[in-house]
C-alpha cells in the first residue's frame, strides 16, 4: 500500500508502528534470541545464555492482540499478555485464544487507582478480577497499568501486601532483575522520554532506540545478553486509518505527560 501526499510518496510497509514492522522485529528476535514468558523467567534456575522477554500490555482494543499473538506463534516465540478487567478489555474469547497459542495471560491490575488510594478497596477488587480472569485462564504473574492521569501508582499496593498470597509468582516491574535491558514503545517512542511509571526500578536503561529499525539492529547484532520488550499491541496498526488514528492518540497522550510531568518537578 502507498500514500501520495504533496507530491510524495509514502509505503505503509515502511512505516514504524506497523504489523508489518512488529513482525520484522519479532523475526530478528526468533532468528537471535531464545524467547521466555515471565513465568518461565521467574521460575528458571538457569536462563538462556541469550533470551529475550517479550511482554504485552493490553490497555485498549484486545482484537489487535489477537494479530501480535499469531505473528509470535508463527515464529516460535512465547509471549506473555498483560490484560486490563475493564469491560471493553476483559475479552474471554481473546484470552482463551491467546493461552491456547502458548502464550502467557496475566492480570494487568490497577485497582489502586480504581479505589483512589484506598488500599483495603483495592485488594478486595484485586482479588475480585483476578478470580475473574482465573475464570478464563492460569494466572501466575500480574503487572501494573501505569495510569498516568492518576496520582496513585498502582505499584505501591504491594507496600502493605504480598502479591505471593494470591498465587502470584511475581510482578513484571517489582520481580526482574534490575540489570535487564529494558526497551518499551510506550510514547510510540524506545526510549524513556515519555514514560511516567513505565520503568524498572533500579534499572539504568544504558541502551536505547528512538525508531523500532534500531532496535531491531540491537537484536540482530546480539550484542546484548537479554532484551525485556514491553510492547502495546493497540499501537502497531494494520492499515493507514489506524496508523494515523494511534498517531493522534500517542500525540495527544504525549502532550498530556510532558504537562503533567513538568506540573510534578
Amino acid at each position: 500500500m502507498a500514500l501520495i501526499w504533496g507530491g510524495q510518496v509514502f509505503n505503509f510497509t515502511d512505516f514504524d508502528f506497523t504489523l508489518n514492522k512488529f513482525r520484522q522485529l519479532s523475526n530478528a528476535v526468533a532468528k537471535n534470541y531464545s524467547t521466555i514468558t515471565m513465568a518461565e523467567y521467574l521460575r528458571s534456575e538457569k536462563l538462556p545464555e541469550k533470551f529475550a522477554l517479550i511482554r504485552h500490555d493490553v490497555d485498549r482494543m484486545p482484537e489487535n492482540s489477537l494479530k501480535t499473538a499469531h505473528v509470535e506463534s508463527e515464529l516460535g516465540i512465547k509471549a506473555t499478555y498483560y490484560f486490563r478487567a475493564s469491560k471493553n478489555v476483559f475479552n474471554c474469547e481473546v484470552i482463551k485464544e491467546i493461552s491456547e497459542l502458548g502464550h502467557e495471560v496475566g492480570y494487568h491490575y490497577e485497582v489502586l487507582s480504581e479505589a483512589g488510594g484506598n488500599y483495603k478497596k483495592a485488594i478486595a477488587l484485586f482479588e475480585k478480577h483476578l478470580n475473574e480472569f482465573r475464570c478464563v485462564c492460569d494466572v501466575k504473574t500480574i503487572c501494573m497499568h501505569g495510569c498516568p492521569l492518576s496520582k496513585y501508582d498502582n505499584r505501591d499496593l504491594w507496600k502493605t501486601q504480598s502479591f505471593g498470597g494470591f498465587g502470584i509468582l511475581g510482578e513484571a516491574y517489582l520481580s526482574v532483575d534490575p540489570n535487564l535491558n529494558y526497551f518499551s514503545d510506550t510514547g510510540r517512542c524506545w526510549n524513556s522520554r515519555n514514560r511516567i511509571r513505565d520503568f524498572i526500578p533500579g534499572n539504568s536503561e544504558s541502551f536505547s532506540a528512538k525508531k523500532t529499525d534500531e532496535l531491531i539492529e540491537l537484536v540482530q547484532n546480539k550484542t546484548l545478553p537479554n532484551f525485556y520488550i514491553l510492547i502495546h499491541p493497540e499501537r502497531w496498526a494494520s492499515t493507514f486509518f489506524e496508523w494515523g488514528l494511534y498517531y493522534s492518540m500517542d500525540f495527544v497522550v504525549n502532550l498530556v505527560k510532558a504537562c503533567l510531568m513538568k506540573a510534578r518537578q
